[in-house]
């Protein structure tokens, strides 16, 4: 019995995170378009989430812990890791367009297998998974060699995309072992109250030091741009409970590529939306990417 509400719990988590991680890339890439000040966004999308728990809590209708110094210090360096994984991301989707993003994220499983072997205890991936995840790869080999920002600007083209990737490996790796590790009364709430409390200042701080206090005037603040700013908001509540709840209880690995293959609803909705993504061509091997990712053995989910 215990197994089957483990496996139904898990199932119920991985569909609320695909939903939620298909959606919120695609409504990020509409919002930042509009309102051009990644940091700026994601800092209001923090203090959305913290001030909800918040609310929340008082209300009596959430158990959360409460702030102190000890799980903070716990769980600054995942902090660190975080905000520079959400501030790349946003880089990204201001200058890329979403298909390219999707397809780096896409290599991180095969680094994030193995350190998921090395650190966490998991098995080392099996044949047939490592066949995925190779396949993965050349798929992402395929879609820079046909991307047009590539042939213009080199290897240039892709620093902040290449920067996430390193950071995402990380922070994805490291966050399972928070969830082990760090002891909370209420372990979902009380990771997404510590991730967005401690996030909201460093995100800020990198907004300022990159220059977006002074582009603020700038910015055309038409009404859908202050709509889709509220939106994002608003489901950057449930990206954040869905995210820490399918962590802590699928593998790390199958975390990270449960996070690649949900991306085909991001690139169904993303090229229905407007002419903002990649060629046919490249639409194409990034398939390959999301499809190689479906051959990854199952039973590492649990």
């Amino acid at each position: 019995m215990a197994a089957t509400e483990l496996s139904s719990a898990a199932l119920l988590g991985i569909v609320y995170y695909a939903l939620c991680s298909s959606i919120m890339l695609v409504i990020n890439k509409v919002t930042i378009s509009l309102i051009p000040l990644p940091g700026l966004v994601f800092c209001i999308q923090f203090l959305t989430t913290f001030l909800a728990i918040v609310v929340g809590k008082a209300s009596g209708l959430l158990k959360v812990d409460d702030l102190t110094m000890n799980k903070a210090k716990q769980f600054a360096p995942y902090v660190v890791a975080f905000v520079l994984s959400i501030y790349c991301n946003g880089k990204v989707l201001q200058y890329c367009n979403v298909e390219t993003l999707i397809t780096f994220r896409a290599c991180s499983p095969l680094a994030v297998s193995i350190l998921d072997w090395v650190f966490l205890g998991r098995e080392f991936p099996a044949l047939r998974s490592m066949l995925a995840l190779i396949g993965v790869v050349i798929g992402a080999v395929g879609y820079v060699l046909c991307d047009s920002e590539f042939q213009m600007r080199g290897v240039s083209a892709y620093g902040w995309v290449s920067l996430y990737l390193v950071v995402i490996i990380f922070e994805m790796t490291y966050a399972k072992h928070m969830v082990s590790s760090v002891k909370f009364d209420s372990v979902i709430w009380g990771s997404v109250l510590y991730t967005n409390a401690l996030a909201a200042g460093p995100m800020m701080m990198l907004g300022f030091g990159s220059g977006e206090l002074s582009q603020v005037s700038e910015v055309s603040w038409s009404v859908g741009g202050l709509a889709m700013l509220v939106l994002c908001s608003v489901l950057g509540i449930c990206m954040n409970w869905s995210g820490w709840n399918c962590r802590s209880q699928i593998s790390a690995a199958a975390y990270t590529l449960l996070g690649v293959a949900c991306k085909l609803i991001s690139v169904l909705l993303n090229v229905l939306i407007w002419d903002k993504h990649a060629s046919p061509l490249g639409i194409f091997w990034l398939i390959v990417c999301l499809l190689s990712s479906i051959f990854y053995r199952r039973d590492v989910f649990w």
